[in-house]
C-alpha cells in the first residue's frame, strides 16, 4: 500500500514538475510572439492566462503534497519563484522596453527578473542542505556538479571564442540558463546510472 501511495505522489510530483516547466516556456514562447509583433499587447495578456494557469496548478498541487519533504518544499519554492520571474519579466518587457521607464524604478524591474532567476541556484541548494536521505542528497550535489560543469565549459569556450571575434556576444543571462538545462542533463544521468532523476520520487 505504501509503495502505491508513493508511486502516486510520485506521478503528482512529476505532473507538478511538468506544468511548472510548461508555464515557464508558455510565457516565453507568448512574450517571443508579443516582441516579434506577430500578436498584440491584449492578445498577449489573453494568451498569458494559459501559463499562469499551469503555474498556479502546480502551485496549489504542490501545496497539497507538501509532507515535510524536501523534494516537496523545493518544488513549491519554485514555483513561486518562477511565477515572480515570470511577472516581473512581463512587468519589464512592457514598462521599460515598450513604454520607455527610466530612473530608479526601471532599474528595480531590471533586476528583479535577474534576482528571481537567481534564486532557482539558491533553491536548489536549499534542496541539498534540507535533504535529510543520503542517497538523494548524493544525486543532488552530483546533478548539481553536472549543470555547473555543462554552464562554466559553456561559458568558458565561448567567452575566448567570443573574445578572439569568432562569435558573437550573448547576454549573460544565458549562463545560468544553460545551468537549468544541465540540471535537467545531471537528472537524466542519475536516471541513467541509478535508476531515479532525484527532484521527484
Amino acid at each position: 500500500m505504501n509503495g502505491r501511495a508513493e508511486s502516486d505522489a510520485a506521478h503528482q510530483g512529476r505532473a507538478c514538475l511538468i506544468a511548472a516547466a510548461s508555464s515557464v516556456l508558455g510565457a516565453l514562447g507568448v512574450l517571443f510572439l508579443w516582441k516579434s509583433d506577430a500578436i498584440d499587447i491584449t492578445t498577449a495578456y489573453v494568451l498569458a492566462v494559459i501559463p499562469t494557469a499551469l503555474m498556479v496548478f502546480a502551485f496549489v498541487k504542490t501545496l497539497r503534497q507538501s509532507k515535510g519533504k524536501a523534494s516537496q518544499r523545493y518544488l513549491t519554492r519554485m514555483a513561486l519563484v518562477m511565477a515572480f520571474y515570470l511577472i516581473t519579466l512581463f512587468l519589464a518587457e512592457n514598462l521599460i522596453e515598450d513604454r520607455g521607464l527610466t530612473g530608479p524604478l526601471a532599474f528595480l524591474l531590471a533586476l528583479l527578473p535577474g534576482l528571481s532567476f537567481a534564486g532557482v541556484i539558491w533553491i536548489f541548494g536549499a534542496l541539498i542542505v534540507e535533504e535529510k536521505d543520503e542517497f538523494f542528497r548524493l544525486l543532488y550535489v552530483r546533478q548539481g556538479l553536472i549543470a555547473t560543469g555543462v554552464a562554466f565549459t559553456m561559458a568558458a569556450v565561448w567567452g575566448f571564442l567570443e573574445t578572439y571575434g569568432q562569435v558573437d556576444p550573448v547576454a549573460a543571462f544565458w549562463w545560468p540558463t544553460l545551468w537549468c538545462i544541465g540540471i535537467g542533463i545531471g537528472g537524466i544521468a542519475n536516471k541513467i546510472k541509478y535508476g531515479t532523476y532525484g527532484e521527484i520520487r
